[in-house]
């Protein structure tokens, strides 16, 4: 795929979901507010508080309402602070260098996370913004820091105090969410054909496998559910019986994972498909039991705590298949343990509507649940400076972007001042706002606000060739505004489009100048080639240098899980938890980096297959040790495993090695390991080593330094580009 192709798809891409409706009105009442009555009361300075409105909105990402309300009172107190950069009145070569200094410290707010870094570049486009139109004098910056304020707690009442506070309501989505996931994949699983569902090919990389998506969801959940808990700890309530129902969500995800990696492999020849369909209708019965869940925690209503279903269906079958003529002891053993893991669905569904059940009484959590023990583990405290000295470095991703935003910024406000440009913090915060750490993220969003300026603007200029009431005009700046802020979830194209005749409107309402749709159009345009000239020649990181990293990182995770389960007797002991949960996130950020290659990519599409199937057999060798985890509290599951884990540890550090150094893997040792006794023993085994050769032979595949090759021959050398790593 083209790297235009890939960046117009993610122009149009629409996320799954909802809009965010309280958003979009919370959006237009904290700017129209303060609008409709500078207008009314003939009060020019209240726009400053519709502004800062408006800024602390576009920093409340959701979440707990402690965290909410946390970095929303953060904007505030920190925007009336910047706000007073407009008493300083700095002549230009000043102002170049106040630009370069502050934008570079916000860069770094990065460390801390997507909501700092989000509010980094709000607080930058604010001392722009301050710098180009300056107070009369000290009282008049006082005046405006006070404005900003009263919006921010404008902001933060309508955000918080307007709407009923449900304090647990937060982590209850987050959670229903999990369920919803569950509920699909069971579905899914339960419409496979009965022939089985066809292998996918290798090299495919699905765009968001089920894995990924649900150890993302249990993440968001329990780390919204500790966030509202802050504070809560000896509360044994509401709270408590949230945790049970995130433990049960993650048991019951490796579960079905190794049920599905069992369906997949098991013989699907037509004497088993009676046996099959009787395992398909459990996994249906299951899904609904699951939105059962879903429901009560999304809805808040009441639901009944009787069972809904059982695996005996499948014993009966199961049984049935032995007189039916000779089955083979693996296939029977197969089915056996599918019948197993079924039977622990049963349990662990049967246990989360029991707990979902009494979520509205507020009954106590049941003593004895069929779920792993409850843990309730306090996050380490990390120092405050700690994530800024872990970026002063020029390895740094970081480091390296803010550095370049604040370089580029600077030299934005130098070329503003030269040209004398009208409204010429508009270049200065485009280049701020479409810079990202990655050069391929960079561009989409060049794209993103350049097309969605272009479109905003011209809607704004038709709205006002139309009628310049200003009352009409305001109106249709509330609308714009509440549009825009409930699709921002869906669609970023989409609010870019309709913010800009907003932010333009109201401009034009502000200076009475009604032809800025045109210098809104030219200052976009100016500020994307400023800022994908920055991305290009300013200690660029390309991401050919970091997606080998990021592989070996994952193998080596792969590695430690296999370990942990081989050292445990059950995989819900806390080591094997924790190495399961590292690989799920290894995995992620080793996909994540891939696609980010994708959009910089420009040589041969066929270079990039092995690296996808790379990434697909990984992720599979995870699902098959997961598959042996989940048999490790049968009591006949093979306990000696150190020659499985010495043959399968080698070869992945091997692997991971080879992909470091941008090379080709040694050949894999010619003795496999035997397995165990049993015939379900030596199929684990069978499936590990399966996955792994295959994993091998997917890195043999990926030449030595192919991908930085592919990269260069698409486009000139970069200077840095073969930089530290």
């Amino acid at each position: 795929m083209s790297p235009l192709r890939h960046h117009l798809q993610a122009f149009l891409r629409v996320e799954p979901g909802r809009p965010a409706y309280g958003a979009g009105v919370r959006a237009a009442l904290a700017v129209g507010g303060p609008m409709a009555v500078a207008a009314l009361l003939h009060l020019p300075a209240a726009t400053w508080v519709g502004m800062a409105a408006l800024f602390v909105a576009l920093v409340d990402r959701g979440g707990p309402y402690w965290d909410r309300a946390l970095t929303m009172g953060a904007m505030t107190l920190l925007g009336s602070v910047v706000g007073l950069a407009a008493a300083l009145h700095l002549p230009a070569w000043a102002a170049v260098l106040a630009t370069l200094f502050w934008v570079t410290a916000c860069g770094f707010a990065r460390s801390y996370g997507d909501t700092p870094g989000l509010m980094g570049v709000v607080l930058a486009n604010y001392f722009v913004v301050s710098l180009a139109l300056p107070a009369k004098d000290v009282a008049d910056a006082l005046l405006r820091s006070g404005l900003f304020l009263v919006g921010g707690a404008w902001a933060m009442f309508l955000a918080l105090m307007l709407w009923p506070l449900v304090p647990y309501r937060p982590a209850r989505l987050a959670i229903a969410r999990c369920y919803d996931a569950l509920a699909d994949h069971a579905e899914e699983v339960g419409r496979w054909p009965l022939e089985g569902r066809a292998s996918a090919a290798a090299g495919v990389l699905p765009e968001a496998p089920w894995q990924a998506r649900m150890r993302q969801l249990i993440e968001q959940a329990r780390t919204v559910l500790a966030s509202t808990r802050m504070g809560r700890a000896g509360e044994s309530g509401r709270g408590e019986q949230l945790l049970v129902l995130v433990e049960g969500a993650d048991s019951m995800m490796v579960t079905l994972i190794a049920l599905t990696e069992m369906l997949e492999v098991a013989p699907a020849v037509p004497r088993y498909h009676a046996l099959r369909a009787e395992v398909q209708r459990a996994l249906a019965e299951l899904a609904a039991d699951l939105r059962r869940v879903r429901f009560a925690l999304e809805k808040g209503t009441e639901v009944s705590a009787q069972p809904v279903w059982s695996a005996e269906r499948v014993k009966r079958a199961l049984a049935a298949l032995g007189t039916a003529g000779d089955v083979p002891e693996p296939v029977r053993a197969g089915y056996q343990y599918v019948h197993t893991l079924l039977d622990r669905l049963r349990d662990y569904s049967h246990a989360t509507v029991e707990v979902a059940a009494r979520l509205e009484g507020r009954a106590p959590v049941p003593d004895a649940l069929a779920l792993p023990a409850r843990r309730v583990e306090a996050a380490p405290r990390q120092a405050l400076l700690e994530p800024l000295r872990e970026n002063l470095n020029v390895r740094s991703v970081i480091f390296r972007h803010a550095l370049r935003l604040g370089v580029a910024a600077a030299l934005a406000t130098a070329l503003v001042g030269a040209l004398g440009l009208n409204h010429g913090y508009w270049v200065i915060i485009t280049v701020t706002v479409v810079l990202q750490p990655y050069a391929g993220i960079t561009f989409q969003r060049s794209l993103q606000r350049i097309a969605g300026t272009l479109l905003g603007a011209a809607l704004a200029a038709g709205l006002v060739a139309v009628v310049r009431d200003p009352a009409i005009i305001l109106l249709a700046i509330g609308v714009l505004f509440a549009v825009a802020m409930s699709i921002q979830p869906l669609s970023l194209s989409a609010f870019q489009v309709l913010l800009t005749p907003a932010l333009v409107l109201l401009a034009e309402l502000q200076s009475g100048d009604w032809e800025l749709a045109g210098v809104r159009i030219v200052n976009t345009l100016l500020g994307g080639l400023i800022a994908l000239t920055g991305m290009r020649l300013l200690w660029p990181s390309p991401e050919h240098l970091r997606l080998p990293e990021q592989v070996a990182f994952a193998l080596r995770a792969d590695r430690e899980y296999l370990m942990a389960v081989a050292a445990a007797h059950s995989d819900a002991e806390p080591a094997v938890r924790e190495a399961r949960r590292k690989i799920g996130l290894a995995l992620l950020a080793a996909e994540a980096s891939f696609q980010r290659l994708l959009s910089e990519w420009t040589g041969p599409a066929k270079d990039l297959e092995p690296v996808m199937a790379l990434l697909v057999y990984a992720r599979r060798f995870t699902s098959a040790v997961t598959t042996l985890a989940a048999s490790r509290a049968d009591p006949e599951s093979p306990r000696e495993l150190s020659e499985v884990v010495r043959f399968a540890g080698g070869v992945l550090e091997e692997l991971a090695a080879a992909m470091e150094q941008q090379r080709r893997p040694a050949p894999m040792p010619a003795t496999v390991p035997a397995g165990g006794a049993d015939a379900l023993s030596r199929a684990h085994v069978e499936r590990l080593v399966r996955q792994l050769t295959v994993l091998h032979h997917a890195a043999e595949r990926v030449p030595p330094l192919r991908l930085k090759e592919g990269v260069r021959a698409g486009r000139a050398s970069s200077p840095g580009a073969a930089g530290p790593r």
